[in-house]
């Protein structure tokens, strides 16, 4: 049953089938969130409460994008707003900063994933957005340039000035 399915038979009554849509995008969001706020505690909450804002507007889900795209588009408004207290909230010192914990099956030691993570973690937040949702959720362009409000060729100009900085700082 696909999503559209599934959807119809939320806003029939079934509201427990809303679970089957959890479970079906629940694994690649959380992928996405973390790999947007680097916290695992941040990107629970996010993933969270973008299920929940989903289920809440499920009505107001037009269809004009996959529920997929649409997801991770409440989930990077979530990531923005969660970036815009961060920029708010008092900084504390570096020795405060306790090291990022990647996901489970992230290669973590390897210096190489490290050193890649780190420099993702510099592209601007566009960029590291669309960079994210091509290569770690493998949406088309078109899917993330509904997600985050952008045409199609500015997600495709995106991505390409992501890649190259990423090359140019890794060859340094």
């Amino acid at each position: 049953m696909d999503d559209q399915a599934v959807i119809a038979r939320v806003l029939a009554g079934e509201r427990d089938e809303f679970e089957v849509l959890v479970q079906r995008h629940q694994k690649a969001l959380h992928a996405f969130v973390f790999r947007q706020l680097r916290d695992r505690d941040a990107a629970d909450e996010v993933v969270q409460m973008s299920f929940v804002r989903a289920y809440t507007n499920l009505a107001r889900f037009r269809g004009d994008a996959s529920f997929r795209t649409w997801l991770h588009q409440i989930a990077l408004n979530l990531c923005r707003a969660e970036w815009r207290q961060r920029r708010r909230a008092p900084q504390a010192s570096v020795e405060e900063i306790p090291e990022p914990s990647g996901p489970s099956g992230d290669a973590g030691s390897d210096p190489r994933q490290v050193r890649l993570r780190g420099l993702v973690e510099r592209l601007p937040p566009r960029q590291r957005s669309v960079l994210a949702m091509r290569v770690y959720a493998d949406m088309p362009f078109k899917e993330i340039a509904q997600a985050v409000g952008i045409s199609e060729n500015s997600a495709k100009v995106n991505f390409h000035h992501a890649v190259t900085r990423l090359k140019e700082w890794l060859t340094r």
